[in-house]
């Protein structure tokens, strides 16, 4: 984790216009990682990309939680592949 400050959900939501809930479902569905102190939610900076693509996802696009979870994992397959395939040619360039 980054020693950037945590952001406060509430205060991220209330400046962005999301729904708070939203936040909620998608943590419960484990799409979103949030930190708890003081019985307050708080988001790490690094995570707000992610938050930012889902809220774009679900908002502009009118992509549901149950879609959002499917694109979710399938973006994390691609992502994984494509390391595995920068790996693979790093090695095969050592046998060229």
């Amino acid at each position: 984790m980054s020693t950037e400050p945590l952001i406060l959900i509430e205060q991220y939501c209330l400046h962005e216009e999301l729904d708070i809930t939203f936040v909620e479902a998608l943590t419960e569905r484990g799409l979103l990682q949030v930190v708890v102190q003081e019985q307050r939610n708080y988001i790490a900076p690094e995570h707000l990309p992610r938050l930012e693509q889902l809220a774009r996802m679900h908002y502009e696009l009118d992509i549901n939680l149950e879609g959002l979870e499917a694109i979710s994992h399938l973006l994390t397959r691609v992502d994984r592949m494509q390391h595995d395939l920068r790996t693979l040619e790093e090695r095969l360039r050592l046998y060229e």
